[in-house]
Order: structure tokens, then sequence, then C-alpha cells
């Protein structure tokens, strides 16, 4: 099983959820809804994959960045893997 990982930024800065929670209910609460929604489609996405060479699963890590500027939220993925080629075959999957 591959793992989801998240990463939470405010203002380009990182923040712990606990500390979030304390500070901003209302973006602890966009955050925590976010990463719920993201982790299923991930999830439902990439399933079992496995490096068919190597046996490993990939690894995603999410960051989900807000902008109090803006009050734009922006979602990125970076996809860890042993190889080019489950790279490849998560990226198809993700993007599908």
């Amino acid at each position: 099983m591959f793992s989801v990982d998240f990463v939470f930024q405010k203002d380009g800065q990182p923040l712990a959820s606990g500390a979030l929670e304390e500070d901003d209910y209302e973006l602890a609460m966009l955050f925590g809804h976010t990463q719920e929604q993201v982790r299923r489609q991930v999830q439902e996405r990439l399933g079992a994959l496995r490096c068919p060479d190597h046996d490993q699963p990939p690894r995603v890590i999410v960051t989900l960045a807000y902008s109090e500027e803006t009050g734009q939220t922006d979602l990125s993925y970076h996809i860890d893997t042993c190889c080019q080629r489950l790279l490849l075959d998560a990226v198809r999957l993700l993007h599908r």
C-alpha cells in the first residue's frame, strides 16, 4: 500500500496541523476536508499500484498552500518512486 502525506502551508510558511486548529479553525476545517477528499481520490486512482520491477509502492506528497492575501488554496502533488516506469504509471493514473 502506498502512502499519501500532506504538507500544509499558510502564506508560504509550513504549518503543524495542531497549531493551525488553534489559530484558524475555518482554515483547519478547509484543509481537513480537502485532505480527506484528496486522500480518497489518490487511493481510488492508484489502488494497489506497485512497481512491476522492484515491487515498491509510490509515495505521494500533497502540499496544500493557503494565501491569506488572495484567499486562494493551491494544491500540488509530488510523487516519489523507485524508478521512472513507476512514476509514469502513477502520473498517468492520477491524471486520467
